[in-house]
């Protein structure tokens, strides 16, 4: 929000404003403050007039409003807080959030919940839909929650925060690298209210997905990807694009690496025909890259076998590919390899 400083009238109001959404006096002064949370007052306005439009009987309106009362009669809360509140003076009234709000607090696996008709105002939508992702990102969901906040705006909602740590968070676990720090820039730098847990957090994979992955973080991050997923109970189409990727890297992985050897041991060649040193190895695992997510994905579908083999080698190449790997990689990477197509091909049975 910018205040004309010519105005005094106007700042002396947009500090109100700031103030009533939640923003501290030192955020309000460096003028970092962009998003901040719905106010408890307007919050209540607004849970009134929902239920008004739903059509919800005045008993259950006036329980759902009670709920709400007695909740904040605790004292100050969190924005966390007061968003659990709003859901259960929702679900006090409107059955179907009661049973999605059932069904997360039991842990069940996602299920559909409606966000049309007058579920689809903002207010309910955007304000549940937070509360739901959370749920779904904290189960590891990732899918599923990057799909309900796709749209979310933090315009309007009792927890701004929380949108953008799931968000972010469960978009860098998907390897939507550049959209994750969007949100995450955006909630370390524009947004009041942030816990102290988001904000570590925040700043650590923010620093983490700032380092080149190289071909070993790549993979690997491919790789945990299809271990969740599969820990979860899915082998859909995702599942199955995911390994393609892990497959391709893999393959390209080894490729980049025969093409260095090559070029090293030619480098050499000419070096001991033109009568120079022995040339000190290079670390072509240092430089090599990989592709990993951000290629078409077009890669032929190549399937694990039962053993654990690995799809797109033959026996020959599989060993040549594993003395190369041993070569130019830490011990323990060929034993991630060697432990995620066991696994797999177990899953696969």
């Amino acid at each position: 929000m910018n205040c004309p400083a010519s105005l005094p009238f106007i700042l002396s109001t947009c500090v109100a404003l700031l103030l009533a959404g939640g923003a501290s006096a030192d955020e309000i002064r460096s003028g970092n403050v962009a998003v901040v949370r719905m106010s408890v007052q307007q919050t209540e306005q607004q849970l009134a007039g929902w239920l008004r439009d739903a059509g919800i009987e005045a008993g259950r309106s006036e329980s759902a409003l009670a709920v709400w009362r007695k909740g904040l009669a605790g004292g100050d809360l969190t924005a966390e807080d007061t968003l659990d509140l709003l859901i259960s003076s929702l679900a006090t009234a409107d059955d179907e959030t009661a049973a999605l709000q059932r069904a997360c607090h039991s842990g069940q696996p996602p299920g559909q919940h409606s966000y049309t008709g007058i579920r689809a105002v903002p207010f309910y939508g955007s304000n549940v839909r937070v509360w739901h992702a959370r749920v779904l990102a904290q189960q590891r969901y990732y899918d599923e929650a990057v799909a309900l906040l796709a749209d979310v705006s933090v315009q309007d909602l009792v927890d701004p925060a929380s949108l953008l740590f799931y968000r972010g968070i469960s978009r860098l676990k998907l390897l939507q690298k550049s959209a994750a720090a969007d949100d995450l820039a955006l909630l370390l730098n524009n947004t009041a209210d942030v816990p102290a847990r988001f904000r570590q957090m925040a700043q650590q994979v923010q620093e983490e997905a700032a380092k080149p992955a190289g071909p070993l973080g790549e993979v690997a991050q491919l790789m945990s990807d299809v271990q969740r997923r599969l820990d979860l109970g899915a082998a859909d189409e995702p599942v199955q694009k995911r390994e393609d990727e892990v497959v391709a890297a893999l393959d390209k992985l080894l490729k980049d690496l025969e093409e260095q050897q090559k070029q090293q041991q030619q480098q050499q060649q000419q070096q001991q025909q033109q009568g120079g040193g022995a040339m000190q190895p290079s670390q072509p695992g240092s430089r090599s890259q990989i592709s990993g997510s951000q290629g078409k994905g077009e890669a032929d579908r190549k399937e694990l076998t039962e053993s654990g083999a690995w799809g797109m080698l033959d026996k020959e190449r599989e060993a040549q590919a594993k003395e190369l790997i041993r070569q130019q990689f830490p011990p323990n990477f060929l034993d991630a390899i060697s432990r995620y197509t066991r696994r797999i091909a177990e899953q696969k049975k």
